[in-house]
């Protein structure tokens, strides 16, 4: 049976990674307030990566695709070939966005921004069009690892890749900075990460195994219902971006919702794994009861830190000292941050529920779900953006803990009609320690 010390050892590699990849937002948006005007420097470079998030979001399901393929005795070059591919037509996309009319388009008309923060954006664009190709390689070989039980090597290109980006950062604000700054920091970050994993050998895996028939169209159908997941997920602060951009103060609040998401999903990122626990170690319904109680355990640690730092006197300290904020942004920032505080209990219920549906093959839930979140944020949107407009990043962290609360009851509530018989129908979990096995070998 699991035991606490097995849960922590397949876990805390998963949370150490995750907390590497989204200090990425709090470093730059430290790294943004120290530009001249850097309430129009923190929403240009929010807006462009909204939009490369977009761009690139399809290509984060590789990673699970290429270890699900070679796990299964499939080879690697289908899904090297058609992530390369996928991104590199996006990159072209995103190309198209940074360098001719099409991104006035995406920019002002359809996100909304004024004048000032369409400039930012653009030139951050210039330097975020090839972060979907460089996604698919990195995602790509981050599988084979997967696939070969050498984690080890995935989160110290991660940690490569974030102590250079914040170098890059840090010493490109001495130029006076902007939206661009950002942009130039993370896609060479990225670069460097993707350089590391392509690197890293896997012998023990077969990349290419005799009498496997597999193309590229079989791993497109594949990945189709995957792909439109974690693009329903990342479009989700385009829209909100979207919405503040046309409430009655854009600028400043675009920037406000800039710092709160980074700073809160920093301190979220450990229970974002929750759902490779809940695909890898659930197997009745004790072990449901046990790795699902860990994970609330675990949100309940970290909303505590979020309210903690909700403190007026150490958020005020955080966001001067950190984020160099000033005092309209930090009064704007500082109102959002505890609404925030939702974030662990509410996005580690939707993981865990997304892996129990993974695990039991019932993608299409998951995917409905995805579909009912966007569904409510919008709604929201529509009805709140004349009363709260005036409340900046507080409407759209708001929006954000709506949609989730729908998406994470919906899951929950669906679990009961199909997860939960079967796994109450299975007998006892045997000892499960091959689950573990890989999590932290070399």
């Amino acid at each position: 049976m699991i035991d606490t010390t097995a849960f922590t050892r397949f876990y805390a590699p998963l949370a150490a990674t995750s907390l590497l990849l989204t200090a990425t937002n709090p470093i730059l948006a430290a790294a943004l307030a120290r530009s001249v005007d850097p309430t129009i420097a923190l929403a240009g470079y929010s807006v462009a990566f909204a939009v490369c998030g977009v761009l690139y979001a399809p290509l984060l399901v590789v990673q699970q695709v290429a270890a699900a393929r070679l796990l299964s005795n499939g080879s690697f070059s289908p899904v090297r070939r058609f992530a390369y591919l996928t991104g590199a037509l996006l990159s072209l996309l995103g190309a198209l966005i940074a360098y001719t009319a099409l991104g006035e388009v995406v920019f002002s008309v359809v996100v909304g921004v004024g004048p000032e923060v369409l400039s930012e954006a653009l030139r951050a664009m210039t330097f975020l069009w090839p972060v979907p190709f460089l996604t698919a390689v990195r995602a790509a070989h981050q599988g084979r690892l997967v696939a070969g039980h050498r984690t080890k090597p995935i989160a110290t290109a991660t940690g490569i890749r974030t102590g250079i980006l914040a170098v890059v950062a840090f010493a490109l604000a001495t130029t006076g900075g902007g939206a661009w700054l950002g942009a130039v920091a993370f896609t060479v970050g990225l670069a460097v990460e993707a350089l590391v994993v392509v690197l890293a050998p896997t012998p023990n895996v077969v990349l290419e195994p005799e009498d496997c028939t597999t193309s590229e169209q079989d791993i497109a159908r594949f990945s189709a219902p995957l792909m439109v997941n974690v693009l329903l997920w990342w479009a989700t602060p385009l829209i909100i971006n979207a919405v503040l951009a046309r409430t009655t103060n854009p600028d400043p609040s675009l920037a406000a919702f800039a710092v709160v998401e980074a700073f809160a999903w920093f301190v979220t990122a450990p229970v974002g794994q929750l759902q490779h626990a809940s695909i890898a170690l659930v197997q009745c319904s004790e072990t449901h009861r046990r790795v699902r109680n860990w994970g609330g355990v675990l949100a309940a640690a970290m909303a505590g830190v979020l309210l903690f730092f909700s403190i007026p006197t150490v958020r005020e300290f955080v966001f001067r000292s950190v984020f160099a904020l000033e005092p309209d942004l930090m009064a704007l920032a500082g109102a959002a941050l505890p609404i925030a505080a939702a974030y662990p209990f509410l996005y580690g219920l939707r993981q865990y529920y997304q892996g129990l549906f993974v695990r039991a093959g019932r993608t299409l839930t998951v995917g409905v779900g995805a579909v009912l979140r966007i569904t409510a944020v919008l709604i929201a949107a529509f009805l709140c953006v004349h009363e709260m407009g005036h409340q900046g990043a507080v409407l759209g962290v708001g929006l954000a803990v709506f949609g989730l609360i729908v998406e994470g009851l919906f899951l929950e509530r669906m679990s009961h009609r199909s997860v939960m018989p079967e796994l109450r129908a299975e007998a006892a979990a045997a000892p499960f320690t091959e689950a573990f096995e890989g999590a932290s070998e070399a």
